[in-house]
């Protein structure tokens, strides 16, 4: 039984940077994921199917212009949220894509290995 007085633990961030470091988390605890992305030229990041039980997304991804560049055609970041829900071990896989070009390999691939406790 959880204790309920027991304080939220704190979300963990990463980015790309962090692909190849191995994640623990404890259930309950939420993963950020922050990734770089330019919307304009159709490219989006898709989290891929096969990271539940273990990890559970919370809402849509999430579109923010880089701070200071309000330009038309300047980067962003893409942040993804999930909720690590039951022990195990999974991948997180990511791929930066166009939506409308299925049959075109992703421009870009991140993995992250997951561990829920």
């Amino acid at each position: 039984m959880e204790n309920p007085f027991a304080p939220a633990p704190t979300a963990l961030r990463v980015d790309d940077r962090n692909s190849s470091t191995p994640l623990t988390l404890s259930r309950g605890q939420t993963l950020v994921v922050v990734l770089e992305a330019n919307v304009s030229t159709g490219y989006r990041w898709e989290a891929q199917t096969g990271f539940a039980p273990m990890l559970v997304q919370v809402g849509t991804a999430d579109y923010s212009a880089r701070a200071g560049s309000p330009a038309v055609g300047a980067p962003g970041e893409m942040t993804f949220r999930f909720r690590a829900d039951a022990p195990g071990t999974t991948a997180l896989e990511f791929t930066y894509r166009r939506p409308f070009e299925p049959n075109v390999a992703p421009a870009k691939t991140l993995r992250y290995d997951v561990t829920v406790r």
